[in-house]
């Protein structure tokens, strides 16, 4: 009994402590990026400020992370980045991850986040209206236009976090998108970032995250049949990585650390 209070203690004091940081960080960020986009467009600084920077969040948790490329996968291809959603620190895991500049799909609220908000400002993320009648429309006008910047785009198909792990129904709406933009989709796949923090509490643990980027796959001029095969293998890689560790031709990748163990303790 007395094991498990010291290590809840621990945990609670560890995850104070990496809120503190993490904030006073993207602070840093914000700022930094701020003052540097009065001189350079912020896509241009995206990958020395805003992607490192929303990255280095990650480590700060003393997760040990684990990035695999398949190698057809074109680094330098713009498209949209499908990834598995599990809690708040996704989008630092595909900054961690993502090669190129990119932008965020999300709600429309999260750009009044404290920092974390500004930085999706910087770099021209699309917000998504829930009460707009044209939404869809707006969306995929927002995608064409940044992908004629040369920038990708970040989604979560799921439109919402885990609650148990497992990888829910992808919604068709991104797809639509990427079809109308004539942008392929990507499978990012991230594993082990339940057991780091899950929906519905604020404490974190340590642990061994991988993440799987795969080959682009096409959505241009493709028919609605199609189009629901793209979404179903995007879905099948996706959630055979991120349940089983299982990348599409080879054998799976080690598990997670259990949550409540300590890497590095």
């Amino acid at each position: 009994m007395l094991s498990k209070l010291v290590k809840k203690a621990a945990q609670v004091a560890y995850s104070a402590a990496f809120w503190g940081v993490s904030f006073a960080w993207m602070g840093g960020v914000a700022v930094t990026w701020m003052a540097v986009s009065l001189f350079v467009p912020p896509r241009k600084t995206h990958m020395y400020i805003g992607a490192p920077g929303m990255a280095a969040c990650l480590n700060l948790s003393l997760s040990k992370v684990e990035i695999i490329y398949d190698p057809d996968f074109d680094p330098e291809r713009r498209s949209v980045f499908c990834q598995n959603h599990v809690n708040l620190m996704d989008a630092h895991a595909a900054c961690a991850t993502i090669p190129h500049a990119f932008c965020g799909l999300m709600n429309a609220w999260q750009f009044k986040v404290p920092f974390y908000g500004t930085i999706m400002r910087l770099a021209d993320g699309i917000p998504v209206h829930a009460n707009s009648a044209n939404r869809y429309r707006e969306v995929a006008a927002a995608a064409r236009e940044r992908a004629a910047k040369g920038l990708s785009i970040l989604v979560f198909p799921e439109a919402h976090r885990t609650v148990d792990g497992k990888v829910a129904e992808f919604k068709k709406g991104v797809f639509l998108m990427a079809r109308e933009a004539g942008l392929p989709v990507v499978p990012l796949a991230t594993r082990g970032m339940f057991e780091l923090n899950r929906k519905g509490t604020w404490l974190f643990t340590p642990t061994k995250i991988t993440i799987y980027v795969g080959a682009q796959i096409e959505t241009a001029g493709i028919s609605t049949d199609q189009l629901r095969k793209v979404i179903a293998r995007t879905e099948k890689i996706i959630r055979d990585f991120a349940e089983h560790g299982i990348i599409p031709g080879k054998v799976a990748v080690d598990e997670p650390t259990p949550a409540g163990e300590l890497v590095g303790t």
